[in-house]
C-alpha cells in the first residue's frame, strides 16, 4: 500500500511542476556533424570554430529587456535568397520571450567548398531572423554564456574578399526556405575562400510539442493505476 501512496505522491508532484518550455532547435539534418541530433555544443570562439558542416547550436531563452533588430520578422512559409527585399527598423519588442539558436557555416577553406544544405526543426515558430552584420553584432548579447562572438566585419577582415561581413544578405548564391508553419528552416548556404556565414533564429519561447496538461495528467494516472494494480496482484498472491 505504501508504494501505491508514493506513486500518488509522485503524481501530485509532477501535476503541480510548471516546467518552463523554451523555443529552441531540436533536431538538423543534412550536411551536420553525427551526433544524436544534428546539433553541437556552443563553441568557445565563433569565428575561430571550423568545420566543413553547419554548425547549430542554441543560445538562450527569456524575456527581452529591450528591442532587439532583426532582419525579417515572423517570417512566413516560403522560399528566399539573399536578394529577398528586407524591411528596414523590424524589431522584436520589449518584453517579448523569446529562444535564441545560432548558425553558421565556417569550412576555413581558402577555395570553393561545396556544403550542401541543411534543415533545422525548432520547437516554436520562429519569431524572427537576423541576417545582417550589424544586427548579428547588435544580438550578440543574447548569445551563449561562455562564448565569444567577434565582431563580424565586412572585408577583409574575418574572411575573404567575399565574406560580406557573414552575411548572406545581397548574396545571390544564398538561400533559405521556411516551413511548417515557421517551425522548420532549410538552408542552401555557400562560404568559400575563408568566408563564413552566421544567422540568428529568433522563436517563441513556448512549444508545440509539449504534452497538454490534460494528456499529461491521463497518462500520468493511468501509469500509477497500472502501477498500483500490479502492487495489488502481487500481494495477494504472496497471501
Amino acid at each position: 500500500m505504501r508504494k501505491l501512496l508514493v506513486g500518488f505522491s509522485a503524481l501530485g508532484a509532477l501535476f503541480c511542476a510548471t516546467p518552463a518550455f523554451a523555443g529552441f532547435a531540436i533536431s538538423a539534418t543534412g550536411n551536420v556533424p553525427n551526433t544524436a541530433t544534428g546539433l553541437v555544443t556552443a563553441p568557445t570562439n565563433v569565428v575561430a570554430s571550423t568545420a566543413s558542416y553547419y554548425q547549430v547550436w542554441n543560445e538562450t531563452a527569456g524575456t527581452l529587456s529591450s528591442s532587439v533588430s532583426v532582419d525579417v520578422l515572423n517570417p512566413a512559409n516560403g522560399n528566399y535568397s539573399g536578394l529577398t527585399p528586407v524591411t528596414p527598423g523590424q524589431s522584436l519588442a520589449a518584453g517579448t520571450t523569446y529562444g535564441s539558436t545560432y548558425i553558421q557555416l565556417n569550412p576555413g577553406v581558402d577555395g570553393i567548398v561545396h556544403s550542401g544544405e541543411v534543415t533545422i526543426l525548432f520547437s516554436s515558430k520562429i519569431t524572427g531572423l537576423v541576417l545582417s552584420a550589424s544586427n548579428l553584432n547588435a544580438s550578440n548579447g543574447l548569445g551563449a554564456p561562455g562564448t565569444t562572438y567577434p565582431p563580424l566585419v565586412s572585408p577583409p577582415a574575418n574572411g575573404g574578399a567575399n565574406n560580406n561581413g557573414g552575411s548572406i544578405l545581397t548574396k545571390n548564391n544564398q538561400f533559405y526556405t521556411i516551413a511548417d508553419g515557421g517551425r522548420e528552416l532549410i538552408l542552401y548556404l555557400t562560404a568559400n575562400y575563408d568566408g563564413y556565414k552566421d544567422i540568428r533564429v529568433f522563436t517563441a519561447n513556448d512549444s508545440s510539442f509539449v504534452p497538454e496538461p490534460a494528456s499529461l495528467m491521463v497518462w500520468t494516472v493511468l501509469g500509477t493505476v497500472l502501477t498500483g494494480g500490479a502492487w495489488w496482484r502481487r500481494q495477494r498472491l504472496a497471501v
